[in-house]
């Protein structure tokens, strides 16, 4: 896991505003920090699975932000890696997604 990763990660934890704003530079810059932003929200979903417990709400609201303002095919992408596992860690970004994507749609409706 690279360097990129691995701070991505750290700011998906705190999820502040701050945090959502280098995520965002991150998916839109460019293909190469758009893998490293991708890869982060995946590795983050790795490490709840791998926990004694989960905290599904702070998956989930990751989802719901990437669904809501992050780019169609980002969220495509990542929403069938959410659902091509049943564990309860991507079951809960699935969740914030599909929550995202029907606040994004009732917004532009």
């Amino acid at each position: 896991m690279s360097e990129e990763v691995k701070k991505l990660i750290s700011r998906l934890s705190t999820f502040r505003p701050s945090d959502r704003t280098v995520l965002t530079k991150y998916f839109t810059t460019n293909d190469s920090t758009r893998g490293d932003a991708v890869a982060a929200v995946k590795e983050f979903v790795v490490v709840w699975e791998q926990a004694d417990w989960l905290e599904a709400y702070s998956i989930e609201r990751i989802g719901k932000w990437l669904a809501k303002y992050q780019a169609k095919h980002i969220v495509d992408e990542i929403a069938a890696w959410a659902h091509n596992n049943g564990s309860d860690a991507h079951r809960a970004l699935a969740r914030g997604i599909e929550v995202g994507q029907r606040e994004r749609a009732e917004e532009y409706a």
